[in-house]
């Protein structure tokens, strides 16, 4: 008992240990802010191997419409319907914005994380978001610390250049360059690009004069509001013939000099921190957001493109692409002149040990060879392999006797040659343009299959099976015969309980019109009575609508196996079926136990055939017991559905004549019946389709009132694409 104990309790923690985690990035994949961020939460996150990261992509950059908002909503209402994430990581203005109108709606019950928000300017009313215990992580970009930066390296700097776009989050801080603009403009001649207007960002890079320097935040919308892909942009940067500094991470190393730079790397580290202390019910404080550092970066290539590869770095910064020592240049030589002369030792070791090996492997496989062809040669089936050009390359001994020649007179011959007598079923073309193909020759069949393999050279090689399925196709036949038999009877049984249906509303038909007729002839029909007569007869032509209904969908055959509602097939046939039952005095008692609706996975047009043939054989086993005791008293027939574990049971159990124990294995027999004009069939064919065309059992027992019969089937899912209702 302890262990078992141990056991749920060591489940039940790996359970509560298994979490999900959605990344919603505000741009798209490829962008290097985004990879940073992601690369980021990443890092974090690479050591809980029970937390799993989702990501997705708004793409904002490039849609930003109404519509498209809209759109984004829908789908994700839709999407996240049945995925619940125990974390949500928000990143940048726009995927917030859109997470705080829709949070309630789309991530009810997940904790939040924002990030990617200028400290300044975040576009959000901070507070509020932390009261709502959501913790943020900032941005700091270092604006005027890079413009010091520059004066400072740049001692003969005249003018400063700022380039920064309208998209959403740029906007925000448009105002922090504008003010900046302002205030040092008495020092440096300021000029702002802020529209995206590519030709003429690029006229002003190439014409900057002198001692000028330029400072990049973003550039990802043109003044056209189009997106602007990110090489584009890099290769702007690379036309310049002053430095660029910059305010992100975003293009370095692809053309900017560098400055103290926000990351998204760093982004992504904090709100991945905070996200495991949700998810570790760790203490947060929700006081005030949280701000990521600026680090120092620079990229030695581009400061010694601008001469400026000798200017003291602030402290701590980090250099890209600096030049290599000359351990660090040639350490791969240095390592190989270090290891070569054990590891010319190993070798030797190595070639010794597979030579050995080699022997053992070439002796092991010419046995496996040997057993192939055995097995290959013990086969029914004829089969044989030909190269690209159609030659024989080998074949078993059932091919040798299927065309009555040896291996001698076979391997390297031509196919189409050998298959002189079935060149028009089998041909080196046919082989090679169809995986499967059936033929009769002398009056039987034969199906072909073909796979195809590449040769050492990748031409293509075929390998051919020829089976004898005439004995197959002949058994299938016989099955379909038995099938539309077993199908024809039910269906005499269900044309029977359809006229007892009709028996009510044809008599109530006829009474209304012997009661128009007789209104009309005393001059008493009148306008009331005409609207009386007419709602008796539609509701009587509908009830007789949808039992013809009801019929045929039962006699339509199920095409393929689908998902369906087991009570509601188990109902529709009680439907059918009731007035017959009521008028040979048999009440049907449904007992549905289920805590829910229940799917199966079959075919359930069969499945009811099945639930009518063994109400049927219930009902005529009360009658014979009737017949035989002398007696009218009242059957009873019980359907019990009832779920154990992922199965689902149906017992119908009667109080008829039930049967001898010494038949109680044979029932099921083909052509075995215990009724003087039974066929034999029905009982075969229910456990057919209960247990080889849906996955089930179906058993037979006597009780001391009759029989009880028990299906078990597994359940299916609701959401199968061809689930029926």
């Amino acid at each position: 008992m302890k262990k078992i104990v141990l056991v749920l309790f060591l489940l039940i923690n790996l359970e509560a240990s298994n979490k999900q985690i959605l990344l919603l990035q505000s741009y798209n994949k490829g962008l290097k802010w985004s990879d940073d961020l992601s690369k980021g939460v990443e890092d974090v996150l690479i050591n809980y191997k029970r937390y799993e990261l989702t990501t997705e992509y708004m793409d904002s950059k490039k849609y930003h419409s109404k519509d498209y908002i809209n759109a984004l909503y829908n789908l994700f209402l839709q999407k996240y319907k049945y995925q619940q994430y125990d974390v949500v990581i928000v990143a940048d203005n726009y995927a917030i914005n859109f997470v705080l109108k829709y949070k309630n709606k789309i991530f009810k019950n997940s904790k939040l994380v924002f990030c990617g928000l200028d400290k300044d300017l975040p576009g959000i009313n901070v507070k509020n978001v932390l009261k709502e215990k959501i913790p943020i992580v900032l941005e700091n970009k270092q604006l005027n610390t890079n413009i010091q930066f520059i004066s400072k390296v740049l001692p003969n700097l005249k003018e400063l250049y700022l380039i920064n776009d309208l998209s959403l989050s740029s906007r925000l801080i448009n105002k922090k360059f504008e003010e900046s603009a302002n205030r040092i403009s008495e020092k440096l001649n300021i000029k702002l690009s802020i529209h995206g207007d590519l030709k003429k960002i690029e006229n002003d890079l190439l014409n900057l004069p002198k001692n000028s320097a330029v400072l990049f935040g973003s550039l990802f919308i043109n003044d056209k509001g189009k997106y602007i892909p990110y090489y584009q942009v890099n290769d702007l940067i690379n036309k310049s013939i002053v430095p660029i500094f910059s305010l992100t991470d975003s293009h370095l190393g692809k053309g900017v000099i560098g400055g103290k730079l926000s990351t998204g790397y760093e982004q992504g580290k904090e709100a991945a921190k905070l996200a495991i202390k949700f998810l570790k019910k760790k203490h947060i404080d929700f006081s005030k957001p949280i701000t990521a550092d600026a680090l120092w970066y620079f990229d030695y290539n581009i400061l010694k493109k601008y001469n400026l590869e000798n200017i003291k770095l602030p402290t701590n910064s980090i250099l890209i692409n600096s030049p290599k020592s000359f351990f660090e240049k040639y350490d791969k030589i240095i390592n190989i002149i270090f290891i070569i002369f054990p590891f010319i030792l190993i070798t030797l070791i190595i070639a010794i040990i597979s030579i050995i090996m080699k022997t053992k492997a070439q002796k092991k496989l010419e046995a496996q060879k040997k057993l192939s062809e055995a097995q290959l040669n013990n086969l029914e089936s004829s089969i044989f392999w030909i190269d690209t050009n159609g030659k024989i390359k080998g074949c078993n001994s059932s091919f040798n006797k299927f065309i009555k020649r040896d291996s001698s007179q076979i391997i390297s011959k031509d196919i189409d040659t050998m298959f002189l007598f079935l060149k028009e079923y089998i041909s080196k073309e046919k082989i090679f343009n169809y995986e499967q193909f059936e033929f009769n020759y002398l009056k039987k069949d034969y199906l072909v299959k073909n796979k195809y393999v590449e040769d050492e050279n990748g031409n293509l090689e075929a390998v051919t099976i020829i089976t004898n399925i005439t004995e197959k196709k002949q058994a299938e036949i016989n099955k379909q015969f038995l099938i539309q038999q077993s199908k024809l009877t039910e269906i005499g049984e269900t044309l029977s309980a359809l006229v007892h249906q009709w028996k009510t509303p044809l008599v109530e038909l006829s009474a209304v019109a012997h009661k128009m007729h007789y209104y009309n002839k005393k001059k008493k029909l009148n306008d009331k009575d005409i609207d009386d007569f007419y709602n008796i007869i539609m509701k009587q032509t509908v009830f007789m609508s949808e039992t013809m209904d009801s019929f045929r969908g039962f006699i339509k055959a199920s095409n393929k196996a689908t998902s369906f509602d087991i009570s509601l097939g188990i109902s529709e046939i009680l439907d059918i079926l009731k007035d017959s039952l009521k008028y040979n005095n048999i009440q049907a008692e449904y007992i549905n136990v289920l805590e829910k609706n229940i799917f199966i996975h079959g075919y359930p047009n069969e499945f009811k055939q099945v639930i009518l043939n063994l109400i049927n054989n219930a009902k005529d086993s009360i009658i014979e017991k009737r017949k035989k005791e002398n007696n009218n008293k009242q059957g009873e027939i019980k359907i019990i559905l009832t779920q154990i574990e992922e199965s689902v049971k149906i017992k119908i159990v009667d109080n008829g004549l039930g049967f001898s124990n010494n038949i109680e294995n044979k029932i099921f027999n083909p052509y075995f019946t215990t009724k003087n004009d039974g066929i034999g069939i029905g009982l075969y064919m229910a456990r057919l389709i209960i247990e080889n065309k849906m996955n089930g059992i179906i058993k037979a027992y006597n009780t001391n009132i009759g029989a009880k019969f028990i299906i078990t089937l597994p359940k299916g899912k609701k959401n199968d694409e061809n689930f029926t209702s």
